[in-house]
C-alpha cells in the first residue's frame, strides 16, 4: 500500500508541474514585462494558479472595483482542459505500468491530484479573487476520471458513430466560424485596436482566443439549430432573433452575426439526419423491438450526458452581472436533440409496433 501511495503521489505531482510550471513561466514572464507597483513575485505565482484552476473549468468568485456589483467568472475555455486531461491520463498510464494495477493507480492518483487541486484552491485565494471551493474537488474529481478511463470499452464504442459525427459538426462550425470571421474582419480590428493588447499582451490574449475555440463552435451549432446563445443579459442571437445591446471588446466576437438569417434553419436537418442515420444503422442489426429499443438507449444516453456536460461548461458568466449568461444556455441543446429523438424514436419504433398490435388485434376479431 505505501508503494502504491508514493508512486501516485509522485505522479500527481507530476502531472501537476506539467501544466503548473509553463504557466508560472508564462505569468513570471508577463509580470516582469508589464511591471508591477509592488515587486512581490508571489502575484505571478497566484496568477499561474488561478489560470491553472481555470483549465480545469474552476469558476471564481470576484469582488470588483467600486460602481460594481460583485462578479464572477464561469466562462471559461474548454480548450484548455486538454492540457492538463492529458497530464493526467500520462500520469495514469505512467504509475499502471509501474504498479502493474490498474484500478489503484487510478484511485489514488485521483485522490491526490484533487487534494492537491484544492488546496491550491484554498491557498491561492485573495481578497478580491476566490476559487469556488466547493465545486473545485468536484469538477477536477470529474476531469482526472475522464482521464483515466478506457474509452474502447463497448459502452464508448456504441456510441463511436454519433462521437464521430460530433467531431464533424464542431470542425464544420469552425468553418461557418471561420467564414464570419472573415466577413466581419472590419469588426474585428476595431476590437484589436480599442483594447491595444501589446506585443506580449496580444500572443496571449490570441492564444486565450484559441483555447476559446470549442466554446464559439458550440455556440455556432446551437446558432445553425436554431437554439441560439447569449452574450450578456437580456440578450439572445439565433437565426430569428437578434438581440444584442453591445459588444464586449474581444477580437474574436466580431464573428457575430449583425442580423437576423432565418434561412439558416436548414441546418436543424444535420441533426435529424444524423440520429436518423444512428437509429437505421441499429434497426438494421437488431429486428427484436425490445433489443431495437434497448441499443438505441445505451447510444444515446452516454451522447446525450456528454452533450450536456460540453454544454454547461460552454456557457457561463463573463466578470459582470451583465455579462451573464454568456454562450449557451445548458440545457437548450440537449432539449432539442432529446425531442428530436423522441419524434424519431416514435415515428421509427413505436408506431410501426402500435400499427402491428392494431392489425394482430383485427386478425383475431
Amino acid at each position: 500500500m505505501g508503494r502504491i501511495l508514493l508512486v501516485t503521489f509522485q505522479q500527481a505531482l507530476r502531472s501537476v508541474a506539467l501544466t503548473l510550471l509553463p504557466l508560472s513561466f508564462i505569468a513570471l514572464f508577463a509580470w516582469s514585462t508589464a511591471g508591477s507597483a509592488t515587486g512581490n513575485t508571489s502575484d505571478p505565482i497566484r496568477a499561474a494558479i488561478w489560470i491553472w484552476l481555470s483549465s480545469h473549468l474552476i469558476p471564481f468568485k470576484l469582488a470588483l472595483a467600486s460602481g460594481f456589483s460583485s462578479g464572477a467568472l464561469s466562462y471559461l475555455p474548454l480548450g484548455a482542459v486538454i492540457f492538463p486531461w492529458l497530464a493526467i491520463r500520462n500520469g495514469f498510464r505512467r504509475a499502471s505500468e509501474f504498479l502493474a494495477n490498474p484500478r489503484g493507480a487510478r484511485s489514488f492518483l485521483v485522490i491526490w491530484y484533487v487534494l492537491i487541486a484544492t488546496l491550491a484552491a484554498y491557498f491561492s485565494q485573495s481578497e478580491n479573487i476566490k476559487a469556488n471551493l466547493l465545486l473545485t474537488p468536484l469538477f477536477v474529481l470529474f476531469i482526472s476520471l475522464s482521464a483515466t478511463f478506457d474509452y474502447s470499452t463497448s459502452l464508448f464504442s456504441r456510441a463511436r458513430f454519433l462521437g464521430n459525427c460530433a467531431i464533424s459538426l464542431l470542425g464544420f462550425a469552425l468553418i461557418i466560424f471561420g467564414a464570419s470571421l472573415a466577413l466581419h474582419f472590419s469588426i474585428v480590428k476595431s476590437l484589436a485596436v480599442v483594447i491595444q493588447p501589446g506585443i506580449v499582451g496580444g500572443i496571449l490574449l490570441t492564444f486565450i482566443q484559441i483555447l476559446y475555440l470549442p466554446n464559439l463552435a458550440l455556440a455556432t451549432l446551437s446558432y445553425l439549430f436554431g437554439t441560439g446563445f447569449s452574450i450578456g443579459l437580456g440578450t439572445h442571437i439565433s437565426p430569428t432573433v437578434f438581440d444584442l445591446n453591445s459588444l464586449p471588446a474581444i477580437p474574436v466576437l466580431g464573428a457575430l452575426p449583425t442580423s437576423q438569417h432565418p434561412i439558416l434553419r436548414i441546418f436543424i436537418l444535420l441533426p435529424i439526419l444524423i440520429l436518423l442515420l444512428n437509429q437505421i444503422a441499429i434497426f438494421k442489426n437488431f429486428s427484436d423491438f425490445k433489443i431495437r429499443q434497448s441499443e438505441v438507449i445505451k447510444v444515446l444516453t452516454p451522447s446525450l450526458l456528454f452533450l450536456t456536460i460540453f454544454s454547461f461548461f460552454a456557457g457561463g458568466t463573463l466578470l459582470t452581472q451583465d455579462m451573464d449568461p454568456v454562450g449557451l444556455v445548458w440545457w437548450k441543446l440537449p432539449a432539442l436533440f432529446v425531442a428530436i429523438s423522441i419524434a424519431l424514436l416514435t415515428v421509427g419504433l413505436y408506431l410501426p409496433k402500435l400499427a402491428k398490435i392494431i392489425r394482430a388485434h383485427k386478425s383475431e376479431i
